[in-house]
């Protein structure tokens, strides 16, 4: 039985993959413990995509291309479920944007709050702006 069901971040997965980044330590561990306890790890179609231009331009193109390899392997083994981002969803996302113009939300993080409240899903991320707007974000 799974106990946790977590959506991973793209700061959660930049912390995980850059070594030089401020929670590597830490996102190992996590993610350690998140395997070890057969959780539920959901990321989205835009999160990969924010991730994979984020490691291409920080990291270089075979880090990026290494880790599309990584969630393309974790959905072969269903250690991962890569949900995709619909119209309806994307609707619901720049409304979340509209309401908040003080915080720093970019659109794929709204489109993640609104998916991972749909699917009850705690939301692992470094970033401070998800528990601003009422999103459960997981600490290990």
């Amino acid at each position: 039985m799974r106990a946790v069901k977590v959506f991973v971040d793209t700061s959660a997965w930049i912390a995980l993959l850059a070594l030089k980044d401020a929670h590597h330590i830490h996102a190992e561990g996590a993610f350690a413990g998140l395997l070890a306890g057969n959780a539920l790890v959901v990321t989205s179609n835009y999160i990969v995509d924010e991730t994979v231009t984020w490691l291409r331009m920080r990291a270089g193109y075979e880090v990026a291309v290494s880790f599309r390899e990584i969630i393309d392997q974790s959905q072969e083994c269903s250690r991962l479920h890569l949900a995709w981002i619909t119209e309806p969803i994307e609707r619901k996302a720049w409304e979340l944007f509209t309401r908040h113009p003080g915080l720093k939300l970019s659109l794929t993080d709204c489109t993640t709050a609104v998916l991972a409240a749909q699917l009850k899903l705690h939301i692992w991320s470094y970033d401070s702006d998800f528990a601003a707007i009422g999103c459960s974000v997981w600490a290990d």
